[in-house]
């Protein structure tokens, strides 16, 4: 399960636009708000 919802989140940020993962999950990390607008949730 945790390797799904990891793998999720690294195509996710691909499809963004972002090619590299460490600088993108770093962002993501920091920004609790972007990954979620990423994916097309929102409040």
């Amino acid at each position: 399960m945790r390797a799904s919802l990891r793998n999720l989140a690294i195509n996710a940020l691909r499809l963004a636009g972002r090619l590299d993962i460490t600088k993108a999950t770093r962002w993501a990390s920091r920004n609790m708000t972007g990954p979620f607008t990423i994916l097309g949730i929102t409040s």
